[in-house]
């Protein structure tokens, strides 16, 4: 099936007469876009696409303008027009279809119409989208230290759900699933280093809320945690009432 554009309009019409041989096996498909929410799509993207369905039927499809497409097709007699309208829909994803079969014309003509509502897939909700709408507050204490991780669930594992993780290597895929509010990272982690994993959340998560962990409070390890993005720095051991200042200053928790 070729795709013929105005500056084509005689090459068209020159087609007409060879439909009108065998008229009754011919069907006009009026497929018209009415909305394009996404930019990147256009009305010859939209004919490529529909095209690639039709490619083993003799016929035309021919861009009137910016929104409308004329498909000619030799779809046979007496066969039914809703297989043409399932076939377009699913040539573009993501949108409203709705089809309006026309009564044959006086001489036999047959004729369907397509409109075609195309709109961007709905994008995948956010980290802070996720927490938004969460009915629970969660925190990850992320510490090789079973004493410490201990010390934090029992502190405030009666109003949070805590996750604890032990083993660097799988703090960036528990951060993912789990899109913590607060995650308590211990600096000196075994497989992944706490400062490696602080930069990996926030590439992906630039609201983390990230408070590191060490038994070094030094002003050097301070200000490096907190000039790579962390919200703060816990010095080990603490107690209950500092851990909850800690989750008191971060804006998603309730």
């Amino acid at each position: 099936m070729e795709i013929l554009y105005r500056k084509n309009y005689k090459e068209l019409l020159g087609y007409l007469p060879f439909v009108k041989v065998t008229l009754k096996d011919w069907m006009f498909v009026d497929i018209r876009i009415t909305d394009f929410s996404d930019k990147e799509l256009t009305v010859a993207n939209a004919a490529e696409s529909v095209r690639a369905l039709f490619r083993s039927h003799e016929g035309k499809l021919f861009v009137c303008n910016d929104r409308e497409i004329l498909m000619i097709i030799r779809w046979g007699r007496n066969n039914p027009p809703s297989p043409i309208a399932d076939h377009v829909s699913k040539a573009l994803p993501e949108k409203g279809c709705s089809v309006f079969v026309h009564e044959p014309t006086v001489a036999g003509v047959a004729k369907l119409e397509i409109l075609i509502t195309y709109r961007k897939p709905l994008s995948e909700p956010t980290f802070a989208d996720i927490r938004a709408l969460r009915r629970e507050n969660v925190v990850i204490v992320a510490d090789d230290d079973m004493f410490m991780r201990s010390l934090v669930k029992k502190g405030v594992g009666a109003h949070y759900t805590v996750i604890e993780i032990a083993d660097g290597g799988e703090i960036f895929e528990t951060y993912k699933k789990s899109v913590p509010d607060v995650l308590f990272l211990d600096i000196h982690m075994p497989n992944v280093d706490g400062m490696a994993v602080l930069q990996q959340i926030l590439a992906i998560d630039a609201n983390a809320h990230i408070v590191m962990l060490s038994a070094d409070s030094s002003r050097e390890n301070v200000e490096i945690a907190t000039q790579q993005g962390a919200k703060g720095f816990l010095t080990k051991p603490f107690t209950k009432e500092r851990l909850q200042d800690f989750l008191n200053k971060c804006p998603t928790i309730f």
